[in-house]
């Protein structure tokens, strides 16, 4: 019987402790580095984090120079790229869920592009 009423007040905290919302959901967030590089030194960040930092070309066969995946809480963040430490763009992006970005460069307009998808991108 003591141990009954030992074990009850456990489990109800046990209970209680895995209920709570206030924690935030974890998701897929996967940079690919695509179409535009040639030997371009970028920088990728995420909320003012570094997560790439590296040259990098293109592949002419598969349109990918790189590929990056971490973990991301779900909510409204930023993405920044700079390309040869001069030309960089960010902008906002919500990760409502697993969501895989594409940064494609155009050399001739010196202009970075994302596009965004929920599923990973194919290359062939």
């Amino acid at each position: 019987m003591k141990k009954t009423l030992l074990l009850l007040p456990l489990v109800l905290l046990l209970f209680a402790a895995c209920r709570k919302t206030n924690n935030p959901t974890v998701f897929d967030l996967g940079v690919d580095v695509q179409g535009g590089f040639e030997k371009d030194h970028v920088q990728v960040y995420i909320d003012n984090q570094p997560l790439l930092n590296t040259e990098v070309t293109t592949s002419p066969s598969l349109g990918l120079a790189t590929s990056i995946s971490t973990a991301n809480t779900d909510g409204l963040h930023t993405i920044k790229v700079v390309v040869n430490g001069n030309i960089e763009r960010s902008e906002k992006f919500a990760q409502p869920g697993d969501l895989y970005i594409g940064i494609n460069y155009n050399r001739s307009s010196a202009a970075i592009s994302f596009n965004y998808s929920e599923h990973q991108f194919w290359y062939d």
